[in-house]
């Protein structure tokens, strides 16, 4: 924010004003352009994508406030017949078809608190959730309004959506599978998603995980 202000006080030349004017300056006297003006932001900026993004962080908010993320996290426990790798797999597949209508950001604003009551209810190590979805939130490949990168290239008019859905499909594919193999293998085994830890849940004494 320091630097946008800057843009808009920052003369775009050296003014010709009292000690700062030369004797071989013969412009006119007086304040020049600043760096940045209004009408250049106004012409220039991309509303569609601030408001896209403002959008998403707006929702996430209200999903939280709401209560719909504790709900839906309840919801989610119909899941607990899975092995934890198909867990994986599933909420992978979920998290990364959301992130095609909202901004990454705000697919995890939302998803990580109810991944978080889930993973307490199912008495698995939250990390083991979250990094997963975490990441997979980064896989919008395939819509325009999945993130401002897409957007922007959408915008110049080159590309038709199926063209972005035909190959965002693939990678998108590719990508949860990856993502399924490294957290079930190295990152299973490096970071002890086996344990439920104490720290998971606000008073483990009373917690049903600890009491089995």
């Amino acid at each position: 924010m320091l630097v946008l202000i800057l843009l808009f006080v920052v003369p775009s030349s050296k003014p010709n004003i009292s000690c700062a004017a030369t004797a071989d300056d013969v412009s006119q006297r007086g304040p020049r352009s600043t760096v940045m003006g209004w009408d250049t932001i106004n012409s220039k900026m991309p509303w569609n994508i601030v408001l896209l993004m403002g959008g998403g962080f707006a929702l996430a908010d209200g999903v939280q406030k709401s209560g719909l993320s504790r709900l839906i996290g309840e919801q989610l426990r119909v899941l607990d017949a899975l092995p934890a790798w198909l867990l994986v797999l599933v909420l992978c597949l979920l998290v990364a078809s959301l992130t095609e209508t909202a901004s990454n950001a705000a697919t995890a604003s939302i998803m990580i608190p109810i991944l978080a009551d889930l993973a307490e209810a199912l008495c698995i190590h939250p990390y083991y959730l979250l990094y997963s979805a975490t990441i997979a939130c980064s896989f919008a490949f395939m819509l325009p309004v999945a993130t401002p990168p897409n957007a922007i290239v959408f915008g110049y008019g080159v590309l038709k959506i199926w063209d972005m859905v035909k190959a965002g499909v693939v990678m998108n594919v590719a990508c949860i599978l990856i993502l399924c193999l490294s957290i079930n293998t190295y990152g299973y085994f490096g970071f002890g998603f086996n344990t439920f830890p104490a720290w998971a849940v606000i008073n483990p004494s009373n917690h049903t995980c600890f009491n089995q």
